[in-house]
């Protein structure tokens, strides 16, 4: 006979997990600002009242009537089932939570580690979870988990000995996740050619061959062993060499100042800010302002100036983070006051201010460098130079606000530490946030040969950011200074 009155009584507990689950905690997650709560109680809506139930099968099978036989199936298959449920909810709760997030958080973040763990937990992650919901049935089944551990092991030793290459891909891949000597969008050489990360998979890596536009699959364990060229790393900036023959009639000086004032008018030659914009002047004054070089060059001119203000106002920062960093080394010895916090404080507001000057400055910039001529053609380009800057903005707010939290509310450990937090974020900013164009980054000639047989000169440049431009920005930058070397020196 059953219990009518224990069934009432899951029947009642049943129908309140249902309002609790539809009703409350459904009109509670839709009114939260962010989306986590949303997706959690969406996934364990089902699974939890389902468990609640068979949960209730098993309680009342036991409390009825039927035989022993009767009442362990009934257990056993109640049991497989929550297994069941349980690890189809695990699973869920990975894959829209922890997963989904993890991809977002890797479009944003700088590292390049995010970006190649995450498709790896993507791919590993069902199969963990399902092996142990697996194992767990088999267990309640009374299979001898010790006899499957060794059939399982014996099949994956033969397994491995078969598909012993594809394994080697795999450790390579996995190689490939702990050195990070790339991230997605980076440019390598392999085989001689200039190739983009485009995937990294278990098994197999995809770069897209930039001059024969097409996608080249590599086996993980051969890109493991091999020597990789990283043109992107430390900067998307390429150092490029050209030999130029002076004319006999040039005096070695002049030629020198031909190729430095021709180096600092191009645009995508980096160089010193204020050299640059004085030789881009001079020669928007000596064409026609309407034509194309004319009007790469009041581009040119503009985005600079933009770049100046940017770099003045990240110095400004610089500045101010110095001064909060020798208030808190001045301070720190023996814990913070209440005094000494609120000094701490004071210099804190007075960097907000620069922080919002910071980002908008950012953002003028990349609107400028956005507005190229030569990007016209490539508005993909356009469009990753914004979307770049407020990746950097984005990463600069949340440094920002990890700074403020440790600065207004140390810990007893971060109290002693606060000046290390300090010093990172500033070495960050011009590491990172807005490189600054060093001096050895300038055009440099030097003299290669000078004798009966001619002289000939060296002029190292770096091309900017030899992404754009669908990877063609190097050539034309270096058909362009040469061109415009050869014709002054033809003039002189």
């Amino acid at each position: 006979m059953l219990d009518w009155g224990m069934v009432l009584s899951w029947l009642g507990a049943i129908a309140g997990a249902a309002i609790l689950l539809f009703g409350l905690l459904a009109w509670w997650a839709r009114r939260t600002p962010n989306d986590i709560d949303d997706v959690v109680v969406g996934v364990l809506q089902w699974p939890t009242l389902l468990l609640l139930i068979l949960t209730a099968i098993i309680s009342l099978t036991n409390r009825s009537a039927l035989t022993d036989g009767g009442k362990a199936t009934i257990n056993t298959v109640a049991n497989l089932l929550r297994i069941g449920i349980t690890t189809w909810a695990m699973w869920r709760l990975m894959r829209d939570s922890v997963l989904y997030y993890g991809r977002r958080l890797a479009q944003r973040s700088e590292s390049s580690f995010d970006d190649v763990l995450v498709p790896v937990l993507d791919v590993l992650a069902p199969v963990v979870v399902g092996g142990v919901g697996a194992i767990l049935m088999l267990r309640l089944l009374g299979a001898d988990i010790s006899t499957v551990v060794l059939t399982t092991g014996g099949a994956a030793l033969i397994v491995g000995l078969a598909l012993r290459d594809t394994l080697g891909n795999i450790l390579g891949g996995l190689t490939l996740l702990i050195d990070t000597p790339f991230r997605f969008g980076d440019l390598i050489i392999w085989d001689g050619v200039v190739c983009q990360i485009r995937r990294i998979g278990l098994r197999v890596t995809t770069l897209y061959n930039t001059e024969e536009h097409c996608d080249i699959y590599v086996p993980n364990s051969v890109l493991a062993a091999t020597k990789i060229t990283n043109l992107t790393r430390p900067s998307p900036d390429l150092r490029v060499t050209l030999e130029v023959a002076v004319p006999d009639n040039v005096p070695l000086e002049r030629a020198e100042a031909i190729l430095r004032e021709v180096s600092d008018a191009n645009p995508y030659i980096l160089g010193d800010l204020p050299t640059k914009l004085g030789a881009m002047r001079r020669a928007l004054a000596e064409c026609d302002p309407k034509s194309p070089r004319g009007r790469e060059l009041r581009w040119g001119i503009s985005a600079l100036r933009r770049e100046r203000q940017l770099d003045l106002r990240q110095a400004r920062m610089m500045a101010l983070l110095d001064r909060l960093l020798a208030v808190i080394r001045g301070v720190e010895k023996g814990g913070l006051s209440s005094d000494e916090t609120a000094a701490i404080v004071k210099e804190l507001d007075a960097l907000d201010t620069y922080d919002e000057q910071l980002k908008t400055a950012m953002r003028a910039w990349a609107r400028a460098r956005a507005q190229d001529p030569q990007l016209r053609r490539f508005p993909d380009d356009a469009a990753r130079l914004l979307d770049d800057a407020e990746s950097r903005i984005r990463t600069l707010a949340r440094h920002m606000n990890d700074l403020r939290h440790h600065l207004k509310n140390p810990s007893l450990y971060e109290a002693q530490r606060l000046d290390d937090m300090v010093a990172a974020f500033r070495d960050w900013l011009p590491a990172s946030f807005k490189p600054v164009t060093p001096a050895w980054k300038c055009p440099l000639v030097a003299l290669r040969r000078a004798s009966a047989a001619g002289r000939l000169l060296h002029l190292s440049l770096y091309v900017d950011d030899i992404h754009l431009e669908g990877f063609l920005r190097r050539p034309r930058a270096v058909t362009a200074v040469s061109e415009a070397v050869a014709a002054r020196l033809h003039a002189v």
